[in-house]
């Protein structure tokens, strides 16, 4: 749980429901085998989640699941959880605490070069952070209304009833959204909820570039607390 700071100008708590930063893998093979990646996030202090697997064989063994690891960075905060998918060459960490979320980006980043002998300027295809929070918020939700003025009103005839904008989407102005470059927030009203809780969603990537996609993440509730801000005093 944490209070927005950047630009703002009224009490506004953001409660995350899931942070999650995926890095996806363009190299012809799965890199993270089993049990050398349970090995190498055990020496990172992660506690491994999953149970011992059956005995296999063969050159290339996995295990996958949404949370194999977790790791407590504070006793006062939740911990984060590694998730692997070897079918989509995925290795993330989801989370609700924005600090463990780019800890356990650098842990990645990490053992990826450290014990898998990865150069991840060539092997990543795409940084994608993703997820949900609710914002709670001085502005009521009529806000979002109110945001596009009467824009909506040529709606009213076809409707047979005044109309207004509600939700509000932010994606860059051009490109599309299977582009490796992209951005996608939207903001609409939690239902049901109070009159002044909002419900956020996000996705950034900047392809392979995992220090910008860690600097947004790092920036990313005082970004969700300045959008919201604009809303309210549009």
């Amino acid at each position: 749980m944490s209070y927005g700071t950047l630009g703002e100008a009224k009490a506004m708590k953001i409660i995350p429901q899931k942070y999650h930063v995926a890095f996806v893998f363009n190299t012809l093979y799965y890199p993270f085998t089993y049990p050398e990646i349970l090995n190498s996030l055990k020496s990172r202090g992660y506690i491994i989640q999953v149970p011992p697997q059956p005995l296999q064989s063969g050159a290339r063994i996995y295990v996958s699941g949404p949370a194999v690891a977790a790791k407590v960075f504070d006793p006062a905060k939740a911990p984060c959880f590694i998730e692997l998918n070897e079918p989509k060459k995925i290795i993330a960490c989801n989370g609700t605490v924005i600090d463990n979320i780019v800890a356990s980006v650098r842990d990645i980043v990490d053992l990826s070069r450290t014990d898998f002998k990865l150069n991840l300027d060539t092997d990543v295809n795409l940084v994608e952070l993703s997820g949900s929070a609710t914002v709670q918020n001085d502005n009521p939700i009529d806000a979002i209304k109110n945001f596009s003025g009467d824009r909506y009103r040529v709606f009213d005839e076809i409707l047979g009833a005044e109309s207004a904008e509600g939700s509000i989407r932010i994606i860059p102005k051009n490109g599309v959204q299977t582009d490796k470059k992209w951005f996608d927030i939207s903001i609409g009203q939690r239902v049901p909820s109070g009159g002044n809780t909002y419900y956020v969603e996000f996705v950034y990537r900047n392809g392979n570039d995992i220090a910008s996609v860690l600097d947004f993440t790092a920036n990313l509730e005082e970004k969700i607390s300045a959008i919201i801000n604009k809303i309210g005093g549009a």
